[in-house]
């Protein structure tokens, strides 16, 4: 049911589900329809071509007044027809009898047996008519048209022979069959149809690799893309975060890496979040969560903070994941005094507060936990304080634990703060982001925007406008940039 759900949600699958699985997935959907190509290329091409030879054959009714010369009336001309409609149905499998068939392996000379022949021939009557059809199939085209009408001439023998009775009196068979059509050796063959086998394999293989694409994606846990996020919670991707290394150390990449692609990338999630912060009470704080751990939300806290501080701002960073304290791990400062001795009156703003980096950018570490992280995050003092700090500082960013964890980020987002939903790219538990997404639903909360985190990291290209380089820490790590040369300059 839960994976179900990760494809439906109350109207079925829809064709941009479609179209999302198989942009997702793309690559398998092209393997799938080459493998299925391949497959028919290979059956198409590997066999033997086959030639079909056709010849037909007429029954008509011989009745006993027209033996004797005598005209035949109306009755007996349909009861001849009669007779004759239940007659021809036999003929199919009469074709494929040793009685019919050992003659022409006689007749011809062919080194074959009676099962193997019949298995190369069929016999038909076309509906509403009175004709035989006899197809035969055989890798010669000449040996097919032989073998057609052989069979034509030892079946009409067979239908039309003369038997004797017991007494000895003679015994005409009423049916007479005529052959109308010889069988000609056909020009090309009948079989493989190539134009038919590849049509069929194209639409075949695209088919499957649809299916194999939406199905492939029916079974991934994890969020892939942004639209896998996006779909469930509604809500405009501010900044994605690639997978690198810089992000990992005891320094945020805006000090580390300064003229880094990372730095830039929090730089214009910081920019982003600016711009779609409203004009309200509160809203300079932003809470950071996601939905499940191990999604680098701290890791964006840091770096987003230091980047709103590097911008002039005065920016105080909060960490409120008491339960899992990481943001004095991450900036390499000391974390045993913090928020939980700030809001239980143990000491005071000046000794659990730090100053970092800059002037204008203060931390506030988790500190020991020494009470219900649940009770402590939403008591008064804990209100108070958050009102306080929105007040004295341009920016309040919030590290708060995951929703599976506990629902402290949407406890403070109700309250006023704005909510800013980190996501990790294969990482994230789809099950887990519907959850989150019900539980902000529930409360009426819209996040201000999401934040991706692990995406993959582009290369640059030649030639690029602008490409970036980390130099040493003895050349201050400056950002290089490369001006193309324009045309008409060349030319100058």
């Amino acid at each position: 049911m839960d994976e179900a759900e990760q494809v439906q949600d109350g109207n079925g699958v829809t064709i941009l589900d479609l179209f999302n699985a198989v942009r997702k997935h793309v690559i398998t959907a092209v393997v799938t329809l080459v493998i299925v190509m391949v497959a028919i290329c290979a059956y198409t091409f590997t066999r033997t071509p086959q030639y079909t030879a056709t010849s037909e054959l007429l029954a008509t009714y011989r009745s006993s007044a027209a033996a004797s010369g005598a005209s035949s009336n109306a009755g007996e001309l349909s009861s001849g027809a009669n007779y004759i409609n239940s007659q021809i149905q036999t003929y199919p499998q009469l074709v494929k009898t040793e009685s019919v068939l050992q003659p022409v392996i006689d007749d011809l000379g062919l080194d074959t047996t009676v099962k193997e022949l019949a298995a190369s021939v069929t016999a038909s009557n076309p509906d509403g008519t009175m004709l035989v059809d006899i197809s035969v199939n055989n890798p010669d085209p000449k040996q097919a048209s032989s073998i057609a009408n052989s069979v034509a001439e030892n079946l009409r023998k067979q239908v039309t022979s003369t038997i004797y009775s017991d007494e000895g009196d003679k015994i005409i068979s009423p049916v007479n069959l005529t052959v109308v059509q010889q069988a000609y050796a056909p020009a090309s063959p009948s079989s493989p149809n190539v134009k038919l086998n590849l049509a069929a394999g194209l639409a075949v293989g695209v088919i499957l690799g649809i299916v194999v694409a939406f199905i492939k994606d029916l079974l991934d846990t994890r969020v892939r893309r942004d639209s896998d996020v996006t779909t469930v919670i509604d809500a405009p991707v501010l900044g994605s975060l690639s997978r690198n290394e810089a992000y990992v150390g005891t320094s945020p990449v805006i000090i580390s890496r300064p003229a880094s692609r990372e730095a830039e990338e929090i730089r214009r999630l910081r920019t982003n979040v600016m711009f779609v912060l409203p004009d309200e009470p509160l809203s300079n704080v932003i809470v950071v969560t996601s939905a499940g751990p191990s999604e680098g939300k701290t890791t964006l806290s840091v770096n987003l903070a230091t980047a709103f501080a590097e911008n002039g701002s005065k920016v105080l960073l909060i960490d409120a994941d008491v339960r899992n304290p990481s943001v004095s791990k991450a900036l390499g400062i000391e974390g045993a005094v913090g928020l939980t001795h700030l809001i239980t009156n143990r000491v005071s703003s000046h000794d659990a507060i730090q100053r970092y980096w800059k002037p204008n950018f203060h931390v506030l570490p988790a500190g020991k936990q020494t009470m219900n992280p649940s009770i402590l995050l939403n008591s008064r003092a804990m209100k108070a304080l958050v009102e306080q700090v929105s007040g004295a500082y341009d920016y309040v960013i919030i590290d708060t634990a995951p929703m599976q964890v506990a629902n402290d980020a949407a406890v403070f987002a109700k309250e006023g703060p704005e909510l800013l939903l980190v996501a990790g790219l294969g990482v994230t538990e789809k099950k887990l982001l519907r959850q989150t997404g019900r539980e902000l639903s529930t409360l009426s909360i819209d996040p201000v925007g999401l934040a991706m985190n692990y995406g993959e990291t582009e290369k640059p290209q030649k030639g690029g406008y602008y490409y970036y380089g980390d130099e040493s820490d003895d050349n201050g790590r400056k950002r290089q940039i490369q001006h193309k040369k324009s045309e008409k300059m060349k030319k100058d």
